[in-house]
């Protein structure tokens, strides 16, 4: 092996080695940053890398939807042991047809060239009328 292939599977070596340490680091609890500090790099270099390597980026997702299931469940768990808070939050974000402060409606409405004459002809016809009432 020559100098130049050397030094590029020792940087291939690092890199990997600093990704392993960022992704148990990551796994341990820790903010993005956090993790990108115990592995020695920059947090820029780990958004690069997500972009240029789809299943390190994978990984990531991974561990960050493990967080979540993780505070869903603790959510969960508290919501059964009385936390009317907990409760709340629950049944509006998972039963929200049932559960929401907020009635929706759905209105449509057809914007055409004859609708938009009509309403115009509307409009001065009552302009109109509030002149011959007005005098």
């Amino acid at each position: 092996m020559n100098k130049k292939e050397t030094a590029k599977n020792s940087t291939i070596s690092t890199r990997n080695r600093q990704k392993r340490a960022f992704l148990e680091s990551l796994k341990s609890g820790v903010t993005i940053k956090e993790a990108s500090d115990a592995a020695g790099i920059d947090r820029t270099t780990v958004w690069l890398w997500r972009k240029k390597w789809k299943g390190f980026d994978n990984k990531i997702f991974s561990i960050i939807d493990s967080r979540t299931q993780t505070v869903e469940d603790a959510l969960y768990g508290s919501a059964l042991k009385g936390n009317v808070t907990a409760q709340i939050f629950w049944l509006k974000n998972r039963a929200k047809d049932r559960w929401s402060d907020r009635t929706t409606h759905e209105v449509t409405l057809e914007l055409t060239f004859a609708n938009l004459m009509k309403m115009k002809k509307g409009q001065e016809r009552k302009l109109e009328s509030n002149r011959i009432i007005a005098k």
